[in-house]
Parts: structure tokens; sequence; C-alpha cells
């Protein structure tokens, strides 16, 4: 055998005749615009629309029974579709807070207001609180008044959470007299 026969199989890589790249190579934005050709639908355009979020309103409204997990998802999911309609120009962020209200039921809506006049007393009551405002009552309310307290919020929610109250010592005098036992007179 002679060392021309295997040549061709020794040869660097850089030394090979290798094919030339595609005339056009696209940048990332041509890339993406012809993947979404592919999945007709995907455009993020039509990614929510008021209708899901009037129907995620009124799947919560339906619900019978309130738990602090059914809550914790209404807020997550309602700030989702919120978020991304007022980015894309699809609803104005000041019907956002009338919109989450609407979505509370009566019995509890009754108790966040209460916990709400309270914490902000000289607010206005034609004055619609904020999402938060209103979810952070609503939370600490269910999370003390339902069997459904072990279920963990879903992944990705932020929504704040009120801090539990600490519990007071009963055993400690209130107003218990000090001893002074520096010898000092």
């Amino acid at each position: 055998m002679s060392v021309k026969e295997y040549e061709g199989e020794f040869t660097p890589a850089a030394t090979r005749d290798e094919p030339e790249p595609a005339a056009h190579a696209y940048t990332y934005k041509e890339w993406k615009v012809e993947i979404f050709k592919l999945y007709p639908g995907s455009e993020s355009r039509d990614r929510y629309t008021q209708n899901n979020l009037e129907k995620l309103i009124a799947d919560f409204l339906s619900k019978g029974t309130l738990s602090r997990a059914s809550f914790s998802q209404y807020h997550c999911k309602f700030q989702k579709i919120v978020k991304w309609l007022a980015n894309n120009g699809k609803m104005e962020r000041s019907s956002e807070k009338e919109k989450f209200q609407h979505g509370i039921p009566s019995t509890l809506w009754v108790r966040i207001v209460r916990c709400l006049e309270i914490l902000y007393p000289l607010h206005h009551p034609d004055d619609p609180y904020e999402v938060e405002e209103m979810f952070n009552p609503g939370d600490w309310y269910l999370k003390g008044n339902t069997t459904a307290m072990a279920s963990i919020p879903p992944t990705g929610c932020q929504g704040g959470i009120l801090p539990a109250p600490s519990p007071q010592s009963a055993t400690a005098p209130v107003n218990a007299k000090t001893t002074d036992t520096s010898g000092a007179d």
C-alpha cells in the first residue's frame, strides 16, 4: 500500500473541500419569523384577550368553596393576563383594580373591606384599592379560615402575603414592678 491511497482520509479538516455555507444566513429576528410561520396561532399578539380575563373572573366567582390556594391561583393568573394585556395595549392599567375586585366573591369581599378600612382609614370609598392591597387581606383571612391551608400556591407566583400575627406571651405581667438588686439606695 502506498501513502497516496490513504492521503484523503488523513488530511486535516481545514484542508478538506467543505461545502460553502448557505448564501443567506438568517438573523435571529428573521429566524423567529420563519419559525412562527410553521406554528400558526403562536404569535404573541394573540396570547391573551379580554375574554380570557372575563372567563377567569367568572370561573373564580362560580366556585362554591374558597381556599387560600384557589385565591392565590386566581391572583397569579389575573396578574399574568393583565400584565400581558397592558403591555400589549389591549387594556388600561386603571381598570385592573375594578376587574380584580369583581372576581372576588361577596362573602370574602366583605371581610377584605373590613381589613382594608382598618389598614387604610383615610382611603376614599370611591377610589379602588390596588390589587395587592386587596389580595393581602384576602390571603391572610383565608390562611386562618379554610381547611385547605396546606395547599401551596403555584410556583412563580410573587404575590405578597401578610405575616401571621406574632403570639404574645400570656404569662408576662403587663405592669410588673422591677426590683433593684444592685444594692444602691
